[in-house]
């Protein structure tokens, strides 16, 4: 779109594929021409008014669409118009300069997304378009729908491999696995992430197939078909959150089991050193009529004792198999 930096506008042909409009060429865009797809990035200066005067999009509907929250909106301003928020797990956490949500007003012929222009479901779609492989029409929301849950399910393998590596090396018990638990803590954070994010997605279209708007009614067969498919990756995610945390607890079983055996050997040896420690301290009292002190062997006397008092303790502690 002209003046525009990554912004851009698309007819869809109804065959799976798209040619660029200009701005000029969308305000004069009819209903008759096709499906129109307008996206504009969140960061696009003075965005109200664009929406406003280029897009002549009422209030109703540019209030979502520069709305931020935490979840899945879905507004059906009537019988032909929704208005979605979805989440998107590829930026970090929304905030006033950085958004994460894909927002979207879509009609029987007409869609309007604000999102960042780099996010892989707007990638994606657009890439579809150009190889002729892409929606026809209104079916543009399970356009976003499908590669959002392709995106899940193949970072739902990424981290499945990662797990799968981590647990190899916790169960190898090698010397370089002390960086295990500061790798898992980063993982179950992405776990969790990658969870909320499926259910979003999932919350979505079921929201979508129960509305009774009419273009939407007659998806409703493929958006039942995409509900299984997320519920399905939701139980993949719930089996790796599981799993992780399965490890979390095995991790620290072996870090509580090592520091009670150090305990335990600390508290053996100090049970050998004390009655040592008494006899020292004893003889080293600064008073006279102390035994042998005239006789030049009882230092070697003294330590001769000590030496068979401490195997004498130790034998005991192993007898009784302490040690």
């Amino acid at each position: 779109m002209d003046g525009f930096e990554n912004a851009f506008a698309l007819l869809l042909d109804g065959r799976g594929g798209a040619r660029p409009l200009t701005l000029e060429e969308t305000r004069s865009w009819r209903a008759s021409d096709g499906m129109l797809w307008v996206h504009l990035p969140p960061d696009l200066p003075d965005l109200p008014r664009v929406l406003e005067a280029v897009f002549r999009l009422p209030p109703q509907v540019r209030e979502p669409l520069l709305a931020d929250t935490g979840r899945v909106r879905i507004d059906v301003l009537n019988e032909n118009e929704l208005v979605l928020l979805l989440l998107h797990p590829d930026s970090t956490p929304p905030d006033a300069s950085s958004p994460r949500q894909l927002r979207a007003w879509m009609t029987a012929d007409r869609c309007v997304t604000v999102a960042p222009t780099s996010q892989h479901a707007i990638v994606a779609v657009r890439e579809q378009l150009a190889h002729g492989r892409g929606p026809r029409g209104t079916d543009l929301f399970l356009a976003f729908a499908t590669t959002a849950i392709s995106t899940a399910a193949l970072r739902t393998s990424e981290l499945d491999d990662t797990l799968s590596g981590l647990e190899t090396r916790f169960e190898a018990r090698r010397d370089d696995t002390a960086d295990v638990p500061g790798d898992l803590r980063r993982l179950r954070r992405t776990l969790v992430e990658q969870r909320r994010f499926v259910s979003l997605v999932r919350d979505a279209i079921l929201r979508v197939s129960l509305l009774t708007v009419e273009w939407v009614h007659a998806q409703q067969r493929e958006l039942r078909q995409m509900a299984e498919r997320a519920g399905g990756a939701l139980k993949e995610m719930d089996a790796l959150v599981e799993r992780a945390r399965i490890l979390h607890e095995d991790i620290k079983a072996r870090q509580d089991a090592r520091s009670q055996r150090i305990l335990y050997m600390l508290t053996i040896i100090s049970g050998v050193f004390l009655p040592l420690s008494f006899i020292t301290g004893l003889l080293g009292v600064n008073l006279g009529g102390i035994p042998g002190r005239h006789w030049r062997g009882s230092f070697l006397l003294l330590v001769l004792v000590l030496v068979v008092l401490a195997a004498a303790e130790w034998r005991a502690l192993r007898r009784r198999e302490l040690v």
